[in-house]
C-alpha cells in the first residue's frame, strides 16, 4: 500500500513525465539493461552525424552567399543605358558615373514592374525574387 508521501509524489507527475517514464520502461523491456548503453551510444553517434551534416550545409550556404555577393560583375554600359531608359533617367551629356547614381536613386522610388524591367536589363533572375532583393542586386551591379 502506498504511503501518503509516495502518493503525493505520484500526483506531481504530469503527462509528459509519465510518457518519459513509460518510454524508459519500454526500452528496458525491449533491449534489456545490457543493450541500453549500446543503444544510447548509437543515438549519440547519429545525433553527432546529423549536427555535423547540418553544420556542413550551413557552411556551404554561407560560402555560396559570399561568392554571390563578392563575385558580381559590374554592369556594362549597354545595361546601364537600358536601365536608364526603363527609369526615364536622362543620359544626354552625362558620364556613366552620374547615370549610375541617378539609376540608384530612381530605383528606390520605382514601382515593382519598373524594378523588374531594370533587373531584366541587367540580366538578373527575377522569378520568385522580391522587389527589395531586386533593388539590392541592381544597386550592387551599379557599384555606386
Amino acid at each position: 500500500m502506498l504511503t501518503s508521501g509516495t502518493s503525493g509524489v505520484l500526483r506531481q507527475f504530469g503527462g509528459l513525465e509519465w510518457i518519459i517514464l513509460l518510454i524508459i520502461v519500454a526500452l528496458l523491456l525491449l533491449f534489456g539493461p545490457s543493450k541500453l548503453p549500446e543503444f544510447a551510444r548509437a543515438i549519440g553517434r547519429a545525433w553527432g552525424e546529423f549536427r555535423k551534416g547540418k553544420m556542413e550545409v550551413e557552411r556551404e550556404i554561407r560560402q555560396e552567399f559570399a561568392r554571390e555577393e563578392g563575385g558580381e560583375a559590374t554592369a556594362t554600359n549597354d545595361e546601364v543605358l537600358k536601365a536608364a531608359r526603363e527609369l526615364s533617367v536622362p543620359t544626354e551629356g552625362r558620364d556613366f558615373r552620374e547615370i549610375r547614381l541617378e539609376i540608384a536613386k530612381a530605383i528606390d522610388r520605382a514601382d515593382p514592374p519598373k524594378i523588374v524591367a531594370v533587373a531584366r536589363a541587367f540580366a538578373l533572375a527575377t522569378e520568385g525574387v522580391g522587389t527589395e532583393r531586386l533593388k539590392e542586386q541592381v544597386i550592387r551591379r551599379l557599384h555606386v
